[in-house]
């Protein structure tokens, strides 16, 4: 009966696995999207026009349930964890929360001249908030076929010799690797933080994957080149981002901050030294395939738990922060530090090409309408190179936020500083032996 179990097992993992590949890395017939992205941008397609009210619903909710337990405490605050971890928050969280909810009627009711300054802030914000809320609703629905079945047991045992020393993670983040350079790096880091939760990682194997080793695919970096130079020029500067992404994951996951987070091991891994490695490889994913029964209505609860650890922040904080930079002069300030460091390295103009180092941090497409119009095509080359790596750090930002305790703002700061400071004389090394 065991042995009968374990093959049931088997087959349950390599059935769901291979269905999780097939969805996630197919393309799917006359598009450029594998399945899974054909699926989320069909479903983004049919929404896109609702984004502002579905963030609408979603704060309206949050605030009523926020208020109801902070005002009167139910007595389900007692049997819920839900509820206790989620909404009996800060004050400060809960202003967050109302700030949040208030930018968003404005958005969407008060059209008028005296909230122009408001809303423009505001207003790609919160439609990227919807967009964020149907990507990572649909995706976390198929992400388990990836995480829960047995994938990552199965390659940890395979690879972990060959990806520990040189990335210091374990070899079950290979797929998290590939997932970003073949699928998406938002995918990838996403995989990352739904197994972070799972206890498949240590917050230090966790930040490591998504903060330092995750290098943008070759469709969203092609879609940045387009805007920025010459299609003709991709092949180098893809080359030169790949060079670049991988030598700085080298350096960062050795050094602090990285080094120094907390690696207590979440879940004990097999290691029977008397079995071959592919058949221990094998028994740890029926193992874990076994012991896993998804459920749709947990799957929503942890879907909803990250909605709520970073969609208010990311409009109050965000808009405001747009808000600051739009009509002060902090924004000529925050620049100033950039270009003193990018004159260092002999760049003509640094203190124009600095502004796009704070530029990608209001707007994704604002650093290229200033690369754009540079003369020097291996000056547009190595600009994109360090944009898009803080591009990619923006989003992995967001990501992490959107998982309970894997980081906190102190270390987010200091990752985004670390990666500014390697980022240039590493694209600046590696553009004098390529281009």
């Amino acid at each position: 009966m065991e042995k009968k179990n374990a093959q049931k097992n088997l087959t349950k993992s390599i059935s769901l696995t291979v269905l999780g590949l097939i969805i996630f890395t197919m393309r799917f017939p006359g598009s450029q999207d594998t399945i899974l992205l054909k699926i989320i941008h069909t479903i983004q397609g049919w929404l896109s026009p609702h984004y502002s009210t579905i963030v609408l619903i979603f704060m309206l909710g949050v605030c009523a349930l926020t208020l109801d337990v902070k005002l009167f405490r139910p007595s389900s605050i007692g049997r819920s964890q839900f509820i206790r971890k989620n909404f009996n928050v800060s004050n400060f969280q809960v202003l967050f929360r109302l700030t949040a909810l208030a930018f968003t009627i404005v958005f969407i009711f008060l059209d008028s001249p005296a909230f122009g300054f408001l809303n423009i802030a505001s207003g790609e914000i919160i439609i990227m908030s919807g967009s964020m809320l149907v990507f990572i609703t649909v995706a976390n629905l198929f992400l388990p076929l990836l995480s829960d079945f047995g994938l990552a047991e199965f390659l940890g045992v395979l690879l972990d010799r060959f990806i520990k020393p040189v990335f210091k993670v374990p070899g079950n983040s290979i797929i998290n690797i590939f997932t970003a350079f073949f699928i998406g790096s938002t995918m990838g880091m996403y995989l990352t933080g739904a197994q972070y939760e799972k206890k498949l990682f240590s917050r230090r194997e966790a930040m490591r994957i998504i903060s330092a080793l995750v290098v943008p695919s070759i469709p969203t970096a092609m879609i940045y080149w387009s805007l920025v130079g010459d299609m003709s020029y991709f092949f180098k500067f893809y080359t030169l981002t790949f060079l670049t992404f991988y030598t700085l994951g080298l350096i960062m996951v050795r050094i602090p901050p990285l080094s120094r987070l907390d690696d207590a091991k979440t879940e004990k891994r097999s290691e029977s030294s008397g079995e071959g490695k592919l058949k221990r490889a094998l028994d740890n994913a029926a193992e874990k395939a076994g012991a896993t029964n998804y459920s749709l209505k947990e799957n929503l609860i942890s879907i909803l738990g990250i909605f709520l650890s970073f969609i208010p922040f990311l409009i109050s904080l965000g808009t405001i922060a747009n808000i600051i930079i739009e009509n002060t002069g902090i924004f000529e300030i925050a620049t100033m530090p950039y270009g003193w460091y990018l004159s260092l390295f002999g760049f003509e103009n640094p203190f124009l090409l600095g502004q796009t180092l704070i530029l990608n941090c209001i707007d994704l497409v604002m650093p290229a309408i200033i690369l754009k119009d540079l003369a020097s095509v291996n000056t547009q080359i190595i600009m994109a190179v360090i944009t898009l790596n803080q591009l990619i750090y923006i989003a992995s930002s967001l990501i992490i936020l959107s998982f309970d305790k894997l980081s906190d703002g102190k270390t987010l700061v200091l990752l985004f500083l670390e990666r500014v400071i390697l980022a240039v004389p590493l694209t600046v090394f590696w553009a004098m032996v390529l281009l």
